[in-house]
């Protein structure tokens, strides 16, 4: 029976992973490749839901920028306003976010160690004394060296941030369903009243430049007119999953977060899913440490845990992505004609469609 857990993969995942095996009071290693925790981490948007946070169990309060109650869509000529009175989402600096889920790891007990680049000799190595968690993001190293079945959509993303914009509400991000981005989205984000995140996601399979779809999307008139005499402070690229792996353990090798695939396809967003999995992958090990289950029930649980939300964020974003502009602003106009603007601001969950079915269905 393997004793021991070797997480490849020290970003906020990886780590929740580690804090909650090593409560359990299991034998965690975390590897992680860079020389500190969260370095890079901020490639990526911070948006993450309030109930997702709580979920999450992190004490992410120091790495809040700015908190949310509403977002404004906009498709053609037509948009829809959701506001809330009560806060939402919080954006939080990823980077700050991953050093304390680090901290928190080690409190519990768990090692980290810095600057350790995990390769195929280290994995062999590994070989079947260890538990292995593939934690490494999208190119997983972990699910490439023991043959996973692969991911074949992406979406890349491209963002920056402008100093001094002109932002007409602090709390309220930003979506756009037309213009340059295809098959996906852009969006603003105010970090604070100060400085504003824009960003696109575009389709891997259209083989365009993100860079150069980032540059057609901020001409676009709402956009330009709030970034007019800005200042652009920083850009960076990702790529993000769009579908999960069809498989997530082989024998002694599980897989979670990005390398599973285990993200949002209507906003990339990986972070809340991937780490109620990390916590279920936690219940799993340690339940074939303690008592001998099988690892493979892991792969049972994160399923009929996640997997009928995971899937309809996949459906809906297929749905709004072969719509096109002139399909998107019809279902807008039509959605404000059923009154979506205030059912989205009083029942809206950003996480969990399967709720908003079925609230919807409950009024």
């Amino acid at each position: 029976m393997q004793k021991e857990v070797a997480i490849v993969g020290g970003g906020v995942v990886g780590l929740v992973l580690a804090k909650e095996l090593a409560k359990h009071g299991v034998d965690t290693t975390v590897y992680e490749a860079k020389r500190e925790v969260g370095e890079g981490a901020n490639k990526a948007s911070g948006i993450l839901s309030v109930e997702g946070l709580k979920q999450i169990g992190v004490d992410y309060r120091a790495a809040i920028l700015n908190s949310l109650s509403g977002a404004v869509l906009y498709a053609g000529k037509q948009k829809l306003t959701i506001k809330s009175n009560e806060t939402k989402a919080y954006v939080l600096d990823r980077e700050i976010f991953a050093k304390v889920c680090a901290n928190e790891a080690e409190d519990a007990g768990a090692k980290i160690i810095r600057n350790a680049k995990v390769g195929k000799e280290m994995l062999d190595q590994f070989g079947t004394d260890k538990i292995i968690v593939g934690a490494d993001g999208v190119v997983s190293s972990v699910a490439n060296h023991f043959d996973f079945p692969k991911i074949n959509n992406f979406i890349l993303t491209y963002k920056a941030e402008y100093e001094k914009p002109n932002i007409s509400d602090v709390n309220s991000c930003e979506l756009f369903f037309y213009d340059a981005p295809k098959k996906f989205f852009g969006w603003t984000v105010p970090h604070s009243d100060s400085v504003l995140e824009v960003g696109i996601g575009e389709w891997i399979r259209t083989r365009r430049n993100s860079y150069s779809v980032f540059s057609s999307f901020v001409t676009n008139p709402i956009v330009s007119a709030e970034l007019d005499g800005s200042r652009r402070v920083s850009g960076l690229a990702s790529i993000i999953p769009l579908e999960a792996r069809k498989r997530t353990v082989k024998g002694n090798v599980l897989l979670v977060g990005d390398a599973a695939g285990q993200v949002k396809a209507t906003t990339g967003g990986g972070i809340v899913f991937g780490s109620l999995c990390a916590k279920t992958a936690a219940e799993a090990i340690t339940s074939h440490i303690k008592k001998g289950t099988q690892l493979s029930l892991y792969e049972k649980m994160w399923r009929s845990r996640y997997g009928l939300d995971l899937k309809m964020h996949r459906i809906i974003h297929g749905y709004y992505s072969g719509m096109g502009a002139r399909g998107s602003a019809m279902l807008f106009r039509l959605a404000k004609l059923f009154g979506a603007e205030s059912f989205l601001s009083e029942y809206g969950d950003m996480d969990r469609p399967s709720l908003v079915v079925k609230r919807l269905f409950i009024r």
